[in-house]
């Protein structure tokens, strides 16, 4: 298939927003009314394909990526821009790219507004995800008194990465971790919007937790004191398995797990809890915010500052070459 012929192969598979103004053109229109927010996010197959990840794997996480940087701001996802380019190896096998795409922008409420398509030695896979805002929220918000809260799902990539990326031996109980390493979920957008109005500051987990929470409280200038984690039982029983301690391999040996990590007024903590129930989405109080700066656990010490970190070389490990249809959710 040629270029062209790959980008009609994609609109059978992408659902045409009707708001568009433009149709198949070399830009998009949409009329919109509030604050824009925009975020690029790119999948290189050289640092980001994980073993075992198949082809529609990769279409999804691009899309969450990118939709996760959105959604957390406080902004409703509307559409993405797609660009793609294809190795000449994988062309036969990109409707499995574009199917996990427009599985996770169902998933998500999202449109494909259009891109770019190409040749490229490596795969990759960037996604401009665009939403409007009423109510913005920044990392820069959060104050002494406030609580610390997480709200997605329990901690589970790192024990996928150690597997993954750094040799671990097989452990019994890391399927549910690899399903979360390779299709990533969000929380629901329809909660997160309905509690913005008690969010202080936010910010996603897509670098690790340790390196997520020196981040939120940088650009606060706030000291967060974590108090519990919600540890997966998959975890934890790896990490005893590996004999690692589950608390450090939670810190600083996961990243990509797109938990949202957040601040609230202490007063609002019971009605963000009560909406998250409503909604069917897990959410946690993890902890609080005082005065001063750095990230503590609460009669542990200080939390180092790591995470992923591009041209960094103690990073969790190299992401090995593609095994194209690999199995999408190994056991």
């Amino acid at each position: 298939m040629d270029e062209e012929e790959l980008i009609a192969q994609a609109w059978t598979i992408f659902r045409k927003d009707p708001a568009e103004l433009l149709g198949l053109d070399d830009a998009q229109a949409i009329r919109v009314r509030g604050t824009l927010v925009l975020n690029v996010d790119v999948f290189d197959e050289s640092t980001d394909w994980l073993p075992g990840m198949a082809l529609s794997d990769v279409g999804w996480r691009a899309v969450v990526a990118g939709v996760s940087d959105v959604l957390v701001k406080g902004a409703k996802p509307l559409g993405i821009l797609l660009a793609v380019g294809l190795p000449e190896d994988l062309v036969e096998a990109s409707r499995e790219l574009f199917t996990g795409v427009a599985e996770a922008c169902e998933e998500l409420g999202v449109k494909v507004w259009g891109g770019d398509l190409g040749a490229s030695e490596l795969l990759y896979v960037s996604v401009t995800a665009v939403g409007v805002a009423e109510r913005l929220i920044s990392r820069r918000g959060a104050r002494p008194g406030d609580v610390l809260m997480i709200a997605g799902h329990e901690v589970l990539t790192p024990a996928a990465y150690a597997l993954l990326l750094k040799g671990a031996k097989p452990c019994k109980e890391a399927g549910e971790a690899l399903r979360a390493a390779f299709r990533p979920k969000l929380v629901k957008p329809e909660f997160w919007l309905e509690v913005l109005d008690s969010v202080t500051a936010s910010i996603d987990d897509s670098d690790g937790l340790a390196l997520t929470l020196h981040r939120l409280a940088e650009a606060s200038r706030v000291r967060l004191v974590v108090e519990t984690l919600p540890l997966s039982h998959a975890l934890v029983r790896c990490a005893e398995e590996w004999g690692l301690d589950p608390l450090e391999l939670a810190l600083y040996g996961g990243g990509e797990e797109y938990n949202f990590v957040f601040t609230v007024e202490k007063e609002r903590e019971d009605e963000v809890l009560e909406r998250a129930r409503k909604h069917g989405v897990k959410a946690w109080r993890v902890g609080r915010v005082e005065e001063g700066g750095g990230v503590y656990v609460e009669g542990l010490g200080e939390v180092e500052r790591r995470g992923w970190l591009h041209f960094k070389p103690d990073n969790w490990g190299s992401a090995p070459s593609r095994v194209v249809n690999s199995p999408t959710h190994p056991a």
